[in-house]
């Protein structure tokens, strides 16, 4: 494990200091809060008591808003980060460096193991980092701090919306193969995951075509996850009575769970689906990422045999 640690390390290293990419990856966050603070919080604010029946204050609406729009930047950026990392991989493939590294006492296996480590930890630190930082903002603008269950409970399960986001992207990253092409997904992923998965606007505004669509995504259920928790500890906090926090759970904030393709499955069965779904995703992408490899090493070794012939003759 050695190894793997040290090109873990590695990987960590290349993506701080690029800045670039890391400033990419988080580009469609960064237009969503911009969005959010701008337009879309006014719409969800507006006529909230009178639809809902509520005599909530602004700084309590606006607490509501915020701290569900955060936990869903945080599901946009679980992916976004996980694919500007796994874009080191590609780089390293297209330019030989895989080949330089299994020349080494280095298994296939382990490198792989590298990549995926360092995409996860740096996902979940940075992510962690944005959620401490905006709970923070929010507290201080609002005056509503999130409860320390609730705060603990999203550490946990960030690490698992992290996991299945990491393990979905590499597979998709290992399809795209080209660094340029990776590139391209990352910048409309978040403009997709926001809208399919009910984090710009309700599925209520979308249409239920949305809604199903919405319901095949794992991103989807994990964002509904995130919502309930931060949610229901708000709800709790300004005593709004539980039939009408589920309701506006899943009117205004999309938070109410979908089941699949209008079927009622609950959601922590979505949940594991999506896990074992993630580890489906983990097992193809380490096939062909096994092939591709065994494919630019046969390459490499070929024309380090031709260059070799070259000289001799």
């Amino acid at each position: 494990m050695k190894n793997v640690f040290a090109l873990t390390k590695r990987n960590c290293l290349l993506f701080v200091r690029n800045k670039s990419t890391f400033f990419f990856s988080l580009f469609s966050s960064l237009i969503l809060i911009v969005l959010y603070f701008l337009f879309i919080a006014k719409l969800y604010s507006q006529g909230f008591n009178e639809t809902a029946g509520l005599q909530l204050s602004s700084n309590q609406i606006s607490a509501l808003i915020y701290s569900q729009m955060i936990v869903g930047v945080l599901v946009i950026n679980s992916a976004s980060l996980s694919t500007g990392m796994f874009s080191i991989m590609a780089s390293d493939i297209e330019k030989g460096k895989t080949e330089a590294f299994l020349i080494t006492n280095l298994k296939k296996w382990e490198l792989v193991l590298s990549y995926l480590f360092s995409a996860i930890i740096i996902s979940y630190l940075i992510n962690l980092l944005m959620f401490v930082i905006s709970t923070i903002i929010i507290g201080i603008a609002t005056g509503f701090w999130l409860g320390a269950g609730a705060f603990f409970l999203i550490f946990g399960a960030l690490l698992i919306v992290t996991l299945i986001s990491c393990a979905i992207m590499l597979l998709i990253t290992v399809i795209a193969r080209s660094s340029s092409a990776i590139g391209v997904i990352n910048g409309i992923l978040g403009t997709v995951i926001g809208f399919l998965c009910g984090i710009y606007m309700p599925f209520t505004n979308l249409g239920n075509g949305a809604k199903y669509v919405g319901s095949l995504l794992p991103f989807t259920h994990l964002t509904i996850w995130l919502k309930q928790i931060v949610l229901s500890n708000a709800f709790g906090q300004f005593g709004v009575p539980t039939e009408i926090a589920n309701q506006m759970s899943g009117l205004w904030f999309s938070a109410g769970n979908i089941g699949l393709c209008g079927l009622n499955v609950p959601l922590w069965a979505m949940i594991i689906i999506s896990s074992l779904f993630a580890v489906l995703c983990f097992v193809i992408a380490l096939i062909l990422i096994k092939k591709r490899i065994n494919r630019s090493s046969s390459k490499f070794s070929l024309k380090k045999k031709g260059l070799k012939n070259n000289h001799q003759s």
